[in-house]
């Protein structure tokens, strides 16, 4: 879902209200019915019978069904958004970007059953060039920023590759888990890996130890979990 910025002191119209109402109640209905259902079974028309809305309505409102398993996704996002803006990325860029992580993780993980079968779609439909309207590398690279400006980072480090790959890493734990490769704690302990070692690489002297404690917590996190061996 694209982000508008509302006016200031500016009410929502009913219709506007409304729009926001069946769209709600169409992507929890996707979402109900993904819990129980293959996802090949999830129609339009099942899916406006579960929302108590006309086929049109999803159609017109969001669009086909690819575009309702990504706004599924997009919503996600926007909520890990509105709830950052209620943090200081500036004033606690760790906090930020571990929350980050931990907020998604939490989203998907509460509807599993769900956004595991999302998860395999979303992989097509990404090949055929479509995808999630808001980048969430975005959400880390902002953080990074903050982190550099803090002096957590060194000052050659890039904060747009560090958000990026921190983003990769949790990509690759968020498909390991949808495929069963991992479990609901492995998936945030890797995630979590991902973030505290890409920070790790590029940290300031002051920071490296912090850094390495928790990069060294969320490896032994993974092998509780299950995930591989510890290694020396």
């Amino acid at each position: 879902m694209v982000r508008q910025e509302a006016t200031p002191g500016a009410v929502p119209g009913r219709q506007d209200r409304n729009k926001a109402r069946r769209r709600t109640a169409i992507l929890n209905a996707t979402l109900a019915l993904l819990r129980t259902t293959p996802i090949d079974k999830v129609t339009i028309e099942a899916i406006a019978a579960q929302a108590g809305v006309a086929p049109a309505t999803v159609y017109n409102l969001i669009g086909s069904r690819d575009q309702l398993l990504l706004a599924c996704v997009d919503r996600v996002i926007d909520s890990l958004i509105d709830d950052l803006i209620r943090l200081s990325i500036n004033e606690d860029p760790l906090a930020a970007a571990v929350r980050i992580v931990e907020g998604s993780c939490d989203a998907f993980i509460v509807d599993g059953d769900a956004f595991r079968q999302i998860a395999g779609a979303v992989n097509g439909i990404a090949r055929g060039g479509r995808s999630i309207s808001v980048d969430p590398a975005q959400l880390q690279i902002t953080a990074m920023r903050a982190a550099l400006a803090k002096g957590i980072l060194r000052t050659d480090a890039d904060p747009i590759a560090l958000g990026r790959q921190v983003f990769l890493s949790y990509n690759g734990a968020f498909f390991a888990w949808a495929a069963g490769q991992l479990t609901d704690e492995g998936f945030r302990a890797a995630a979590l890996h991902g973030l505290w070692t890409t920070l790790l690489a590029s940290a300031a002297d002051d920071h490296r130890d912090e850094l390495s404690r928790e990069a060294r917590n969320a490896a032994t996190r993974m092998v509780d979990a299950g995930y591989g061996p510890q290694t020396e």
